[in-house]
C-alpha cells in the first residue's frame, strides 16, 4: 500500500497546532483571536501541502456533522422556551413582522449593490461565453414552482422535517405549540407548569452541549481553512478564467457585510459599529470555513445574546428565520452576478426594465430557499430560469462557487445578526450594558437571582412573624427589604 507521506506530514502539522491551540485556550487567550489564529494558520498549511491534505479534511468535515446535528434541537427548543416565557403572543407578533421586514431589506440591499457593481465592472463583457457541450439538465430539476415553495412553508411531518432540517415548517410547528402553551397557561397555568420546567431542563441541557461544541471551534477552523486553501490553490487554473467574477463577487460580500450593515447597525440598532463587527467576528469566521449557515447558528445565537446583548426571545427567531429567509450572499449577490455575467458574456441586451425585473425577482425567491440543501445552486437556478437565461451558467461558474460559497455564507450570517440586533432595539429587548461589556448575560441572571434570594431569607423569619396578619403587611415587609438591597447595591 503505498502512503501519501505529504498527506501525513500535512496531518502531523495539524495535530502540532492543535496542541498549541489547547495550550492557548488553557491560559484563557481571546476566543476571536484563537480562531484568527487558527485561520491564518490553515491559509499556511493549506498553501504548503497543496494537494495533499486529504488526511485532514475528515477532521472538518466530522465537526460539521456536529454542528449540523444539534441545530435542530436547538432550533426547537431555543423557540419553545422563548415563546414560553412571552407574556403575550402580541410580542411573536412584533418580533415575527420585524424580523421578516429586515432579513428581507438587508437581501434588497444586497441585490441592488450587486447590480451596480455587476455593471460597474461589466463583468462577462467581451468574455464571448460558449455554452457548446455544456449540460445543465442536472440543474433543471433545482428550480422550485412557486406552489411548491408555499406548500413547503408549512410543516407536513415533523418528524420528517427535523430529519430533513426543513427549517421554515420546524419553526412554524414549534410556534404552534409555543403558543397553544401560551394560551392554556394564561388559563391553567398549573395544568402545563410541567411543560415549561420539561423545556428549561431540555434547553439547559442542549446548551451545555452547545458550549462543548463551540470550544471545539478553532480546531475545526484550522482543519476546514486548511483542505479549501490546499483545493483552492490545486484548483487555481480552472479558476482563472472566472477571477473577475470571482473578485467582484467578494468585494459585493466586503462591501454589503462591513460597509451597508454598518450603516444599518448605526442608524437603527444604534450601535457602534466597530464593535458590533469585532464581537461577531467568530460567527463569520466559523461561517466563512463551514460555508453552513444553519450549522453557525450555535454560535451565533451565543453571540446574539452573550455579546451584543439581545434578548434570547429575538435571537432565539430572527437567528434561525435568517437561514432560510433573505440571505443576502446565497439568494442576492451571487444570482444577481451569475445572470449578469450571462447577460454580459452572451451579448444579450438587457434595458432598465430587465434590471428591475432582476431585482424583483430576486428579492422574491430569497423567500423560496426554505429546507433545501444547496441553497446558492436552488437561487441561481430559478433566478436564471425567470428571467429566460439559461441554466448552463451555473455549470461554467461551478470551478469558483465553492470558494464563493465561504463568503456567501459569512455574508448570510452577518445579514442575519443585524437584523437581530435591529429588531432586538425596535423592540426594546436590547441590552447596552452587555453590549458595552459592563455587564455579562449570565452574570447578571445570576446576580437577579442572588439578590432575590437574599431578600427572600431575610424576609423568612418576619413573614412568619406577620404569618397570622394580612397579606399586605407581609408585601409591605417584602418590598422594604428590597429597598434596601438596592440602596446598598
Amino acid at each position: 500500500m503505498n502512503i501519501d507521506w505529504l498527506s501525513a506530514a500535512a496531518l502531523a502539522v495539524v495535530i502540532i497546532l492543535f496542541v498549541i491551540i489547547y495550550l492557548l485556550q488553557k491560559r484563557d487567550v481571546n476566543f476571536t483571536y484563537t480562531i484568527l489564529g487558527a485561520l491564518v494558520a490553515g491559509v499556511l498549511v493549506g498553501i504548503i501541502f497543496s494537494g495533499h491534505t486529504s488526511w485532514v479534511m475528515p477532521i472538518g468535515k466530522i465537526y460539521v456533522s456536529t454542528l449540523n446535528a444539534i441545530v435542530s434541537p436547538l432550533i426547537i427548543i431555543s423557540i419553545l422556551s422563548s415563546i414560553t416565557a412571552l407574556k403575550s403572543t402580541a410580542q411573536l407578533k412584533g418580533i415575527g413582522i420585524r424580523s421578516i421586514f429586515w432579513l428581507l431589506m438587508t437581501t434588497l440591499l444586497a441585490i441592488l449593490l450587486s447590480v451596480g457593481l455587476g455593471l460597474t465592472f461589466g463583468i462577462g463583457r467581451n468574455s464571448y461565453l460558449s455554452l457548446n457541450g455544456v449540460d445543465a439538465q442536472t440543474f433543471e430539476n433545482k428550480v422550485v414552482p412557486f406552489a411548491q415553495v408555499l406548500v413547503g412553508f408549512f410543516p407536513r411531518n415533523v418528524i420528517s422535517d427535523i430529519a430533513e432540517e426543513n427549517i421554515i415548517p420546524m419553526i412554524l410547528f414549534t410556534v404552534l405549540i409555543a403558543v397553544s402553551y401560551v394560551l392554556v397557561a394564561n388559563e391553567k397555568q398549573e395544568k402545563v407548569l410541567i411543560f415549561k420546567n420539561f423545556v428549561e431542563a431540555v434547553k439547559e441541557i442542549i446548551f451545555k452541549a452547545v458550549d462543548f461544541i463551540i470550544g471545539l471551534t478553532p480546531y475545526a477552523v484550522l482543519a476546514l481553512v486548511v483542505s479549501a486553501t490546499s483545493n483552492g490553490v490545486s484548483r487555481s487554473g480552472i479558476i482563472w478564467s472566472l477571477l473577475v467574477l470571482l473578485l467582484v463577487s467578494f468585494l459585493a460580500f466586503i462591501l454589503d457585510t462591513w460597509l451597508i450593515n454598518a450603516v444599518l447597525i448605526k442608524a437603527y440598532a444604534k450601535l457602534n459599529p466597530i464593535k458590533f463587527f469585532h464581537k461577531i467576528i467568530p460567527a463569520q469566521i466559523v461561517g466563512f470555513s463551514t460555508q453552513s449557515s444553519a450549522g453557525t447558528l450555535p454560535i451565533t445565537t451565543g453571540i446574539l445574546t452573550d455579546k451584543i446583548g439581545v434578548d434570547a426571545k429575538v435571537a432565539n427567531f430572527t437567528a434561525p428565520l435568517g437561514t432560510t429567509i433573505g440571505m443576502p450572499g446565497c439568494a442576492g449577490i451571487w444570482p444577481v452576478l451569475i445572470a449578469i455575467y450571462g447577460v454580459h458574456g452572451l451579448g444579450i441586451h438587457y434595458g432598465l426594465k430587465d434590471y428591475i425585473l432582476l431585482v424583483v425577482i430576486s428579492l422574491f425567491v430569497s423567500l423560496g430557499t426554505a429546507g433545501v440543501p444547496g441553497t446558492a445552486t436552488i437561487t441561481t437556478a430559478s433566478v436564471l430560469t425567470a428571467m429566460g437565461l439559461p441554466l448552463e451558467l451555473i455549470v461554467l461558474t461551478i470551478p469558483i462557487s465553492a470558494i464563493a460559497d465561504t463568503g456567501r455564507t459569512a455574508t448570510n450570517i452577518t445579514g442575519a445578526m443585524v437584523a437581530a440586533a435591529i429588531v432586538g432595539r425596535q423592540e426594546q429587548s436590547l441590552n447596552d450594558d452587555i453590549f458595552n461589556d459592563i455587564a455579562a448575560y449570565e452574570a447578571e441572571d445570576d446576580a437577579e437571582d442572588e439578590a432575590d434570594n437574599g431578600v427572600i431569607d431575610d424576609v423568612k423569619g418576619e413573614a412568619h412573624a406577620y404569618a397570622e396578619e394580612d397579606v399586605e403587611t407581609v408585601k409591605s415587609v417584602m418590598a422594604d427589604k428590597k429597598v434596601k438591597v438596592a440602596n446598598a447595591e
